[in-house]
């Protein structure tokens, strides 16, 4: 895949995690701040997968090391989405 193609991609992957974020906020402020650790590392996911792409071109090191770190919080995501989960279907 291009690095054109990469970019729009993650762009859009933006976009859905922010809309993602805007819709399920009420819900999550009622429930407390550990309520947006999934939204936090999704966002955090495509901004440094973002970031790794843009740096890339510039600084060939620096967009690893982002692109390492877009990975790591990708894990994140998925453990507190996870743990959000089975919190959800305790408390209610």
């Amino acid at each position: 895949m291009s690095t054109a193609k990469k970019m729009l991609l993650a762009l859009l992957a933006l976009i859905v995690s922010i809309v993602y974020i805007a819709l399920t906020f009420r819900l999550r402020k009622e429930l407390g701040w550990w309520a947006f650790a999934d939204c936090f590392a999704l966002f955090m996911t495509v901004f440094t997968w973002l970031m790794s792409l843009v740096i890339s071109n510039m600084i060939p090191h620096s967009g690893k090391l982002l692109a390492k770190i877009a990975l790591i919080f990708g894990i994140l995501f998925i453990i507190s989405l996870i743990a959000e989960y089975i919190a959800y279907s305790t408390l209610f």
